[in-house]
This record gives C-alpha cells, structure tokens and sequence, in this order.
C-alpha cells in the first residue's frame, strides 16, 4: 500500500484508543464502558446487515446512484435502518450500564459513545486496508476479464485512478471517521440523557438524529463528486451533534473531579519494572527456553517432513503405494509444512503460556501484592502481554531463520530471505491474536482453570470465524495463506491486509478490555 494509505489506516486504528486514553486521563470513566459501546456497535451490526439485504430484497431499498429510480426512498429506509438498529443497542446497553450504577456521570455515557463509535473507525480501518490493497493489485490488470457491467467498470476505473495517483485526499477517510466518531458521541450522551433525566424523548431524537444524517449522506453523497464538499457537507449536519455535546460538558462534564493520574514518566517508569520482572519471571521458569526450543524444532524439521515424506513412505512395508501419490516436494511445500505446523500448535503453546498470566497470581495472591502498590492497572496487563510478546518474537526469529536455512541446502530455489522473514513477523501477529484473547480469559477466570476454558473458547471463536469467507478477510486466519506465500518463488497473489489490520483491532480490544476487567477486580 501506499505511504499516505498506510498513515491513514494506522490513524484509523490508533486514533480511537489514544481519545480514549487522554479521555481516560482527564476523567475517572471505566475502560469498561469503551467495551460496552464496542461491543453495542458490533451487535447492532449482526442484525443491522442482514435487516439491510431482507429490505433490498423486500424492494425497500434500490440501487444507489444519481440516475437510480426511487434513491430518495432507499436512502431514508437506510437511514433508518441504521438509526433504529445501532439506537435500540444503544438503549439496551445504557439500561443494562444504568441498573449497575456505572453511567451516573457524563464521562460514563461519553465513554460509552467514544467506544461505539471507535470501534466502528477500526473495523473500517481494517476494511480500507483490504479494499486499497485488492485495487493496487488490480493496477496493470485487463478489466474487461473481470465480467463488469458498464457501471461497475466505471466505478472501478474511478477507484483505481484515485489510489494509484494518491493525494491528499487518502487523509479523508480518517476525517470522515472523526467527525463519524463525534456523531456517535453526541448520539450516545442523548441516549444517556434519557436516562439520567428518566425521559425517552431523548433517545428517540438520537434515532432520529443519527438516521437523519446517514440517510442525508447516502442521497446528497450521489450529486456531490468533490469528496472534500462532500465532508464538508457532513460537517454541517454534525454542527448540531458537536454543540449538543458541548453543551452537555459544560452543564454535566465541567463539574465532574479531575481526574489526577500519576504523571506519564512514573507510569512509563513503573511498567518498565513489570516488563523486566516477567521476562526475569520467564527466564527463571523455563518458559523462554521451551518455547524457544518448540519453535526452533517446527523450523528445523518443517523443510525435512516436506522434502523426505515421500522417502519415509517408501520405506514402511505396506505404504510403498502412497508414496506415488505424493508430488515432487518444492519450495512452497517447506513453507506450507512450516507456516501449518506453527499454526497448529501455536495457539496452543499461547494457551498454555498465557492462561495463568493474570488468574496464577491473582490466585496464589502475588496479585494483590504487586497492585497494592501505586502500579497502573494498564501496565500490569501490557507487561505480561508484551513480555509474551517478545519472547514469541524471539522463537519465531530462530524458527525462521533454521526453516530458510534448511529449505536453502533441500530445495532448489532457496527462500527469499527478506519476504520469508517478513512472513514469519506476520504470523508473529497472527499468533499475538491469540495470545491477547488468552490474557482477556485469564483476566476474567477466578482461576486457572476457568481461565484455560475461556482462553481455548476464545480461540476457538477465532478459528471458527476464520471458516467464513465473509468474515476470513479481517480476521487473523486470512494470514495464513498470505504467509505461505512470503518468499516463495511464483507466489500466488494474496491480499492479506484486512487480516493483518483486523488482527491489529482484536489485539488492541482484547487488551483494552482486559485492563477493564482488571481495573474492576477487588485483588
């Protein structure tokens, strides 16, 4: 991808989480409330998508285009669809906040919104990355072969120029993601406005609200071809959003406590000590040297099992016929036996390695003595999750650099060694997916054990929506084919950059949320 392309996807993704932090710095709001507005977003969108295919298919909605008949109709029956669906989870999810007391205060429900509607900006972070990077693979390509009509094959060609001759215009998407993200704050602080002052007309006006812009965008959007007009055009309809909050700050937010955190440097500074205490706690209990040693074997003998399988059949009495069966090995074998074997059992090496993190101490008490003292909740999770870290980067390090060699002396041609060791930093984030789902478990289980069950669950969530084709592409098992394919000669084209930013957004959840949980726990 593109410098300016990659700077606007990494704002996408980073972004939401550093509001969240200078928000989180200025007022006493849970991280947990960041969780709660992702997670409304994300199950508003499960009824969200498919109630918009039932309207297209029911006639509601049209097609979308300057000349499409009835557009006035389809971009109001889109509005709404998306007002009522995210409105209603809304709703859901500020009741359930309210009953335990958590959203008393503005920061609450601003928390609650800045969570929504950051979740939203990394998910499209993740989908700008796949769909940028699947049009410059196309860059060269004969389009008439792709079966387009006239339309698509306009659209494509407008795609295609715009990012191939990228300007400044590739900074718009994260500017139409913030004032996004405003408009779902300013929605969120209605909702919670309902509540605070027991009257449902608030929400009803954040549905209304939040329909109106988007069914706005979705008609004005089809005669206006100047993107920069067109932002613009959405800044107007969010002048009112941006004035409600204010508002609301200035009648309920100013007269919140400050929120006093200690200075960033001691925080810095006191994370520092946790890093070197859990790669000092690793070292001393082996954990280093066996997952070094795993991960050097897959890489040692990857390259041997692809080039003599077909030998070690030959000599076993009664598989001499098998053998036959099995083409003359190559390269791309090495890398496949390679990138499966580490697959296979990395997650669950990232199982057995992270289940205890967090439920081990809190349930042989070192825990409580490590956060009595003034540590930071967020850097107590981020050691143990980046001591993890490095020591899987070190393994896959090792691993890959005896694959490479190996492959080199079996197989003619060798590994490419720059694109293989790349390949080996990618399935290094694929593997860091899991090892971040495996910590949320053991920061919610009161155990070992529970933690184990919820971090095999959480993985094997993982795995299972990696089946989907619909979801494989941003999830971290659309990088496996991509990593077979780094170094190889011949390599088949695979976009991989969805996955490798959606993995990027599991990660960064998975860790937000576990700080939360953290932060709320008696230790």
């Amino acid at each position: 991808m593109t410098i300016l392309y990659t700077i606007t996807i990494t704002l996408m993704i980073g972004v939401p989480i550093l509001l969240a932090i200078a928000f989180r710095r200025r007022f006493r709001a849970l991280w947990l409330l960041w969780t709660a507005g992702a997670v409304a977003f994300f199950l508003s969108q499960v009824y969200h998508l498919p109630l918009n295919n039932l309207l297209a298919r029911a006639g509601l909605v049209g097609p979308i285009g300057p000349d499409a008949p009835d557009l006035l109709r389809t971009a109001i029956v889109l509005g709404l669809s998306a007002g009522i669906c995210e409105g209603l989870m809304r709703i859901v999810t500020f009741w359930f906040l309210d009953r335990r007391g958590l959203v008393d205060r503005w920061s609450g429900g601003a928390m609650v919104g800045l969570g929504h509607g950051g979740i939203e900006s990394m998910i499209i972070g993740a989908v700008t990355a796949m769909s940028v990077a699947g049009l410059l693979s196309l860059r060269g390509t004969d389009l008439s072969t792709l079966g387009l009509d006239a339309q698509q094959m306009s659209g494509l060609e407008t795609q295609l120029a715009a990012v191939s001759a990228p300007s400044a215009a590739a900074i718009l998407p994260f500017v139409e993601r913030l004032m996004a993200m405003a408009l779902h704050l300013a929605v969120s602080l209605l909702v919670w406005l309902a509540f605070r002052r027991r009257n449902a007309l608030f929400a009803v006006a954040g549905i209304l609200y939040h329909s109106l812009v988007d069914a706005a965008l979705v008609y004005v959007g089809q005669f206006v071809t100047n993107p920069w007009l067109m932002e613009g055009i959405l800044f107007l309809f969010l002048l009112p959003g941006l004035l409600f909050i204010a508002w609301t700050y200035r009648r309920y937010g100013a007269a919140e406590p400050a929120h006093r955190p200690q200075p960033l440097r001691e925080e810095w500074s006191r994370y520092g000590a946790l890093l070197r205490k859990e790669l000092l706690e690793q070292w001393r209990t082996r954990k280093v040297l066996v997952v070094v040693v795993v991960f050097l074997l897959f890489g040692l003998s990857s390259p041997l099992l692809a080039r003599f399988t077909s030998d070690l059949l030959k000599s076993v009495p009664g598989a001499e016929q098998f053998a036959g069966l099995i083409p003359e090995p190559k390269t791309a074998d090495a890398v496949v036996q390679y990138v499966k074997n580490l697959t296979q059992f990395g997650f669950i090496i990232a199982i057995l390695l992270g289940m205890g993190a967090i439920a081990g101490e809190r349930e042989r008490g070192t825990a409580a003595m490590t956060l009595s003292k003034p540590v930071p909740r967020w850097a107590y999770v981020l050691a143990k999750f980046d001591a993890q870290a490095l020591v899987y980067l070190v393994a896959l390090l090792l691993a890959g650099l005896a694959a490479w060699f190996y492959t080199g002396l079996l197989f003619e041609p060798g590994l490419a060694f720059g694109p293989f060791m790349l390949g080996n930093v990618v399935l290094w984030v694929w593997l860091l997916a899991f090892a971040a789902a495996v910590l949320l478990g053991s920061a919610i289980g009161h155990t070992i054990i529970i933690a184990a069950g919820l971090g095999l669950l959480f993985s094997v969530v993982l795995l299972i929506g990696g089946a989907f084709p619909q979801a494989a592409p941003l999830l971290p098992a659309g990088l496996v084919s991509w990593i077979s394919q780094l170094g190889i000669p011949d390599p088949l084209p695979v976009n991989g950059w969805g996955s490798l930013a959606g993995s990027i957004v599991l990660i960064l959840f998975c860790l937000v949320t576990a700080v939360g949980v953290v932060e709320r726990q008696e230790v």
